[in-house]
């Protein structure tokens, strides 16, 4: 009896021992799965970082460096707007009267002019075109060929306002400055400069009996905010019989520093050389600028 119980014990020892290893098994299979798939999201998230360090870096590369290789890179890499005016630099940095500049065929810089301008003539947008560097034209010096008389090397509206030319001067000037009256050839420019609503009138006039011409302004009401510039019969009568007036053509109003308020720019004609701009703003009753400029072509 004694020697029956201690076989079957053995047997349920042994069975229970067979089943524990099994189960031990089942776990240890369990927990490598477990690391398996552990390792594998690791190593999931690991590629994952690192596509998305490479995409990160190749962003910020392309974000800062861009190579000039082409005209609209060119762009791109200019600092500041740049503003030609019959084909030479002018700075609009500031009102005031500056003398246009050349560009040094020589310095590194030139390659960055040879830009698409959008083109501005007689009060209106003309095109957009190429500009391209001129021969020599004394030392090293260049101008931009095929482009408008006033060129802005970027894209916005720089006549935001209509512009209109008339042959005679508004009666609400004319009421508050008889002595007008004396100037046979007229020009009135109608445009509002500062977008409030109430237009500015930029006068030409010249007297042909005494050879007098002056550009000036005047505000809504009539009253003259300033003359701009003039010229005397003295100052550009010589030996011949030639004449000579300030025109229409030496003036030219659009925003040239993208501030949505137009400015007047005043072509200064000078004895040799090229000719001086006067830059001037007019914005709450004032004007910015040099004005009253005497004119002259005598050497």
């Amino acid at each position: 009896m004694i020697i029956a119980v201690l076989i079957v014990g053995n047997a349920l020892l042994i069975y229970y021992m067979m089943n524990l290893s099994d189960y031990s098994g089942k776990i240890e299979n369990l927990t490598e799965e477990k690391n398996v798939v552990s390792n594998q999201t690791e190593e999931v998230d690991t590629i994952a970082n690192l596509l998305n360090t490479v995409v990160t870096t190749n962003n910020t590369t392309n974000s800062t460096t861009v190579e000039a290789t082409d005209a609209s890179n060119r762009k791109v890499m200019n600092e500041n707007l740049i503003v030609l005016y019959n084909g030479l630099i002018l700075d609009t940095t500031k009102m005031d009267q500056v003398e246009l500049k050349y560009i040094d065929n020589t310095s590194v810089d030139k390659d960055k002019y040879v830009i698409t301008y959008n083109n501005y003539e007689n009060f209106a947008y003309t095109d957009s075109t190429l500009g391209k560097l001129s021969t020599p034209i004394y030392d090293n010096l260049v101008k931009m060929e095929g482009i408008g008389k006033v060129a802005i090397s970027e894209s916005y509206q720089a006549i935001p306002n209509p512009i209109k030319v008339i042959n005679s001067l508004p009666t609400v000037v004319l009421e508050n400055n008889r002595k007008l009256e004396e100037f046979d050839l007229i020009k009135t420019i109608l445009v509002d400069l500062e977008g409030n609503g109430t237009e500015e009138y930029v006068t030409i006039l010249a007297n042909k009996k005494t050879g007098y011409s002056k550009i000036s302004l005047y505000n809504s009401v009539g009253e003259l905010i300033s003359d701009l510039a003039y010229i005397e019969k003295s100052k550009w009568n010589q030996t011949t019989n030639a004449e000579y007036y300030l025109s229409l053509d030496n003036v030219n109003i659009l925003d040239v520093d993208n501030d949505n308020i137009m400015e007047i720019l005043i072509e200064i004609p000078k004895y040799e050389g090229g000719p001086a701009v006067s830059i001037l703003k007019y914005k709450n009753g004032e004007i910015a600028g040099k004005t009253n400029i005497e004119c002259s072509l005598l050497p």
